[in-house]
């Protein structure tokens, strides 16, 4: 994987143990990202004037300041020019987020308690808190569940402090399940999650969304352990119904099964996450022996 030096802004290929104590930057995009390309000893004035520098500048700041000499930042860590370099780390994702030393998570779109505009008004910082994008976002839902430690960051690069933000009679990750239907006992402890049904974790994605059709099923492939190939093009549908096919493959829990999409959907399975929206809260499932299934090119089979 490719990281980024915090003290010089370059970037630096490492493999398997050699990799090194690292933070990770969770965000949302925009169109002025800086890119893998942009990142060279010499950074021309054009990308150091895209808004996306700055936040780079100030994520590898930041992370130098926690005592980190690296971090991996997805829009400028990954060469995208290369078909198998982009599938490796999109495969990867997950356990780049899960290996972490820690998680910064940069909310762009929400002020800092401090800034001249908020006063005391907490309750308004609170409602631009649980609307924030990144909250809505796909790719995001693995970067807040994979990390061992988080830390949280308004517009203006100050602490989001939990105990001064959170209602009195609420906490901090009692607000963060709220807004994302996750349990809270899968945000203190990721591993708790392969406890809970299929069509449980469908649901959390299913009102996020994604630049690109396929990175909706894409996005997914960390909280069910899969892996498999990322073919951009392949619509939505394809790339959903290849993911339930692999997990299938994996696991007897037969929610997978247990979607409601619009009425003119037909078949077993569903046709993106939005189809777990409805899904009742399951809860965990029965590792009880049950008859194995799979899909062939004639339906369903289970033995």
């Amino acid at each position: 994987m490719y990281l980024l030096s915090t003290h010089t802004l370059q970037l630096r290929e490492f493999f398997g143990k050699a990799v090194p104590p690292y933070a990770i930057l969770s965000h949302t995009w925009t169109d002025d990202e800086l890119r893998f390309s942009d990142i060279h000893p010499s950074t021309s004035r054009a990308a150091r004037s895209k808004s996306g520098y700055e936040k780079v500048f100030k994520a590898c700041a930041f992370a130098k300041k926690e005592g980190f000499e690296h971090i991996w930042v997805d829009s400028c860590c990954i060469d995208k020019s290369s078909s198998a370099e982009l599938t490796e780390a999109i495969n990867s994702m997950y356990s780049y987020y899960r290996d972490a030393s820690v998680c910064i998570i940069y909310l762009a779109d929400v002020p800092g308690l401090a800034e001249p505009d908020m006063g005391a008004d907490k309750a308004y910082w609170l409602y631009r808190f649980k609307s924030s994008r990144w909250f809505t976002r796909g790719w995001c839902l693995q970067e807040l569940i994979a990390p061992k430690r988080r830390i949280w960051l308004a517009r203006d690069w100050s602490y989001i402090d939990p105990a001064e933000f959170s209602d009195p009679n609420a906490k901090f990750l009692d607000t963060v399940a709220s807004v994302t239907g996750i349990s809270i006992e899968v945000l203190k402890d990721r591993t708790t999650m392969s406890h809970l049904c299929i069509a449980e974790r469908m649901s959390w994605a299913s009102a996020r969304r994604t630049t690109r059709p396929e990175d909706a099923a894409y996005s997914l492939m960390g909280l069910f352990g899969i892996n498999m190939a990322v073919l951009y093009g392949e619509g939505l549908e394809n790339a959903f119904g290849r993911l339930q096919g692999e997990i299938m493959k994996t696991s007897f829990d037969q929610t997978i099964f247990a979607w409601r999409g619009p009425y003119n959907n037909s078949g077993l399975l569903a046709h993106s996450p939005a189809d777990f929206a409805r899904t009742p809260k399951l809860g965990l499932w029965g590792r009880a022996p049950l008859s194995p299934f799979s899909m062939t090119n004639v339906g369903l089979h289970i033995r």
